[in-house]
């Protein structure tokens, strides 16, 4: 073997100690500021000082923003941390002329302005002041100038967005808009390739935007009608400059190492009105690209059969069942190891004057994910518990192909017609091997199993709806009709193998099941739904809302276990597990509401009286069971504007949810043998009651966002479940209806810029009770669980130099059960984050993210849960405008990441290890491209 060179080993040694201390010290750099401008303003005439002058520096090359502040009492001003070039300093201040002028800073040196003088408007022959609001609002809609922040040279939106005081954006994509989650970002007023946020805010440049507007996006028929139905998203509109509306745009970049790969790709061609958009992701690591509509739609919406515990849920069947357990927008959920592909086209035009306005897009999705975990359970009995550990490992494969469109046509003045329609049909594959133990509370073991499912099939959907309006001449009166529709189906086959065996309380075996099936499952859902809306103005301030609507609800389920015959062929139907039945509601409803307009605040009373009918049909047993339900749904909300920047809003809103038809079916699920769910044909509807107090305040100078929540629901005859466990720990689950339970949740947020420095406070607290009924082997079990979880966090950026951030989110989590003491805990968990990067001279670039998990252990036998995971890259940009950068990436540093969670549940406490991203390193070359001249206006421009 090769000896190692000396000089060579000191050198990479000396290279590595480097890297490692750059990066730690990567704060300090951060923080650093190199000069400042300062100066005294006063009137020009009477020479007195003048205090609360804004003062601010803009970029002399663009005009954007760079930072500003208010004079001192005695008219004094300084503004630190500017890096070397040239700026404008401009001041302004109530009935005086604005003050412009130019200055520049040297590396290292400070510029002392002296006494500046400002003129009375009154004495000023001539007049010219250039300004443009980087902030309005209007009405409802806050409106962001993208060309006032500054960002990098080919930035994305996603980093525009995170410049924008009241919005956040966190490391998976996800984006919170004044105290809000953002659900939908339109782009011109259109929908971007369906409820996807992160395709637009990751994928189009930030200097094709002309305006970011956000706003909580009403129902079609709430617009219209001007009566809250109660239907809010909150809601990004991206208006693009007029000219990023010609010639295309876009990206590629392909990143591997070892069995890891990374490659996107995205082109967008825009003339004048007409969209057209493509791009595709393949990837083996966590950045899938599915959002979670995605997720739910190719079956990774969670954790197999769900029994609802009054607001908890409880997974049954163990650990695992080779689902991700639910993806974040734009990101893998984190469960098992992923290799995906998505892609999709989207077009989209106006002509004739916006008389037609037209648009569809096609998606593509497949992801196969390889997962493993293991699962530790302290279950709750009357007065003790005993505990469960489950493995499994699985495979899945699912396909999906995805078309929607849209049509709207502007009839006449006064009439419109928007049509949709769309639809989706995939393929799944997927095979679980699992592996249980049940432990008493002195740890004997009680039963084990060794479990394989399988199970193959298809599935497709596919809706339609329309909406024709119509204003009369009298303002204020106006008619609509909805229609919706929704059609829902999926089938499968599949193989149950299991062998269960039960022990005696010395640990001997007594007793051996087995269990070979083979099981075929079809589902079919149908929905209709259609609804008439009539207004009439009762003066210029007010009017009432007269509606109608019917819903026809028809699901079918046919489930099928067959044992082998005598010849080994599955041809014995098991009827005892085998179940064909149907399920039907109609609603008829009809309401009247009450609306009142003021300048300073709005209200609307109302509701609606409802009849449900139901109808079970089981055609095994040849029965039929018919039921009504007459029901009350009363809704209000009152809106009070302080100001154009804070308001207030309560609400109540009463709604029902029917059972569904798993929960209704009388069938026998023995898909784990140790843990059986029972339908329960005579559920009834629960209905809850939500009331809502929310208060948000917003001051633009200072970035100053307040905002503070209530909410309280309780539910009548919750859907919850009663659970018989016997001697030899099998449960037998049923679903029930319950009293009692109820939420009370309190948060809010208060995030401002620090005064005389670079850096923003945020603050987030939360807290959240909750009370759940169950039964446990015939005894009324009242659980509450109590979380309390306050979120600190600072940031600091400054364009083409550095960003960091940190936070810190304790949390206290107390539960306590009635029928058992053995079943309360209290724990504490403690989450630390910091990311950031530098530029570095000759555009290189350095960034890193830490984030410590400490978890408290909740007994002796718990394991050491604590986590550190620490991820850094290094870029280097090319050419003029950084149109190609090289990055070097390295993902969880220490190997230390494990994938584990812990969910409290009203007889349960569930810790799961799972299988997860651990380290790994990724080289990563990308190219953006841009022939539209998207870039900001030329000429000299003053933006305040």
């Amino acid at each position: 073997s090769k000896k190692t060179n000396p000089v060579t080993h000191k050198n990479n040694l000396m290279t590595k100690r480097l890297l490692f201390l750059g990066i730690f010290m990567l704060p300090l750099f951060l923080a650093a500021q190199t000069s400042s401008v300062k100066g005294v303003i006063s009137d020009s005439t009477i020479n007195q000082k003048t205090s609360k002058a804004a003062v601010s520096v803009l970029n002399m090359k663009d005009s954007v923003l760079v930072d500003y502040t208010r004079t001192a009492a005695d008219g004094s001003f300084k503004i630190d941390g500017l890096p070397q070039g040239d700026y404008i300093l401009l001041v302004t201040y109530p009935k005086y002329g604005d003050y412009v002028d130019l200055f520049t800073i040297e590396d290292g040196v400070n510029v002392d302005m002296k006494k500046i003088f400002l003129t009375q408007k009154a004495l000023l022959l001539d007049e010219i002041v250039i300004r443009q609001a980087a902030i309005r609002v209007k009405g409802d809609t806050t409106e962001y100038s993208a060309d006032s922040f500054a960002v990098r040279e080919n930035a994305n939106v996603e980093e525009l967005l995170q410049n924008l005081p009241g919005i956040t954006v966190d490391k998976d994509g996800k984006i919170t808009a004044q105290g809000k989650q953002v659900q939908k970002v339109l782009v011109d007023g259109d929908e971007f390739f369906s409820d996807d946020p992160t395709i637009a805010t990751k994928n189009l440049r930030a200097d094709a935007i002309d305006k970011v507007q956000v706003f909580d996006k009403k129902s079609d028929q709430a617009v219209f009608t001007g009566i809250d139905d109660g239907e809010v998203t909150k809601t990004i509109n991206l208006k693009l400059k007029d000219n990023a509306k010609k010639g295309y745009f876009g990206k590629v970049a392909v990143g591997g190492l070892d069995q890891y790969y990374n490659a996107t790709a995205m082109i967008n061609a825009f003339k004048a009105k007409r969209k057209f958009s493509a791009f595709a992701v393949a990837s083996s690591t966590s950045e899938t690209g599915l959002n979670f509509g995605d997720a739910n739609n190719l079956g990774f919406g969670g954790g197999g059969m769900m029994v609802s515990g009054g607001g908890a849920s409880f997974v049954m069947g163990g650990s695992g069942d080779g689902s991700s357990g639910g993806l974040g927008a734009g990101n893998f959920g984190g469960q098992g190891l992923p290799e995906s592909v998505k892609a999709g086209v989207l077009f989209s035009d106006k002509w004739q004057n916006d008389k037609y306005n037209s648009g569809g897009n096609y998606l593509f999705n497949k992801l196969a994910l390889r997962s493993a975990d293991n699962t530790y359970s302290q279950n709750t009995l009357l007065d003790s518990v005993y505990y469960t550990r489950n493995g499994s490992s699985s495979y899945s494969d699912q396909m999906q192909h995805s078309l929607d469109g849209r049509m709207e046509i502007q009839l006449d003045s006064s009439s419109s017609l928007k049509i949709t329609a769309g639809g989706y049909t995939g393929t799944n594959n997927s095979r679980s091997d699992y592996t249980s133990q049940a432990l008493s509370q002195e740890n004997q073991v009680v039963n084990s199993s060794v479990r394989n499912n399988s199970s193959s099939g298809d599935n497709s959907s596919f809706n339609t709806s329309a909406i024709w309006r119509k204003r009369f001449k009298k303002v204020g009166r106006t008619i609509s009709i909805n229609f919706n529709q929704r059609f829902n189906e999926s089938k499968s086959d599949g193989f149950l193998l299991n062998e269960s065996r039960f022990f005696d309380p010395t640990g001997n075996q007594i007793k051996t099941q087995n269990t070979d099936q083979s099981k075929v499952n079809n589902n079919l859902s149908n929905t209709l739904r259609t609804r008439v809306s009539y207004t009439e103005p009762l003066s210029k301030k007010s009017f009432i809302e007269l509606n109608y609507s019917f819903d026809n609800n028809s699901s079918t389920k046919k489930i099928l276990s067959y044992d082998k015959d005598g010849g080994g062929k599955y041809t014995d139907l098991k009827d005892s597990l085998s179940s064909d039945f149907k399920y039907i509601y109609n609603t008829n409803s009809a309401g009247i509401n009450y609306r009142f307009n003021e300048k300073k605040y709005n209200f609307s009373l109302g509701g609606n009286i409802s009849n449900t009918a139901f109808e079970q049909v089981d055609h095994f047993k040849d029965t039929s069971r018919k039921r009504s339900y007459y029901n009350l749904f009363p809704q209000g909300n009152f809106n009070y504007k302080f100001n154009a920047f804070s308001n207030m809003r309560i609400s109540y809103n009463g709604s029902t949810s029917q059972p569904t038809i798993d929960q209704l079916q009388p069938l026998t699920n023995n898909d784990d043998p140790l843990n059986i769910v029972i339908g329960n044909p005579s559920l009834k509807q629960q209905f809850s009651n939500q009331f809502n107090l929310n208060y948000s305040s917003f001051q633009m100078l200072n970035e100053r966002f307040a905002f503070l929540g209530m909410s309280y629901s309780f539910v009548k005859d919750q859907i919850s479940s009663s659970y018989i466990i016997d001697n030899f720990g099998r449960r037998v689950t049923q679903y029930i209806n319950v009293d009692g339970n109820y939420t009370v949740g309190l948060f809010g947020g208060f995030s401002t810029k620090i005064p005389k420095t670079k850096f923003k406070m945020n603050i987030s607290p939360t807290a959240f009770l909750n009370e759940n009924t169950n039964y446990v082997n015939g005894t009324k079990n009242i659980s509450k669980n109590l979380t309390v979880s306050p979120q600190l966090g600072i940031s600091s950026r400054k364009v083409n130099v550095y960003e960091f951030s940190a936070s810190f989110s304790p949390a206290y989590t107390n539960s306590t059960s009635s029928i058992s003491k053995a079943a309360a805990n209290k724990y504490w968990t403690y989450n630390y984050s910091t990311n950031g990067n530098y530029m570095f001279p000759g555009k290189i670039e350095l960034g890193t993210d830490i984030n410590f998990q400490f978890r408290e252990k909740l007994n002796d036998f718990d394991n050491n849960n604590n986590v550190i995971s620490w991820n850094a890259y290094v870029e280097k940009k090319f050419f003029k405008k950084d149109q190609m950068t090289l990055r070097a990436s390295i993902n969880d540093i220490l190997d230390q990441n494990k994938g584990y969670s812990r969910t409290v549940q009203p007889n349960a406490i569930i810790e799961k290890n799972y299988l997860t991203f651990q380290r790994y390193g990724l080289l990563t070359l990308t190219y953006n491209f841009n022939t539209s001249g998207a870039k900001p206006a030329s000429g000299p421009r003053i933006m305040f």
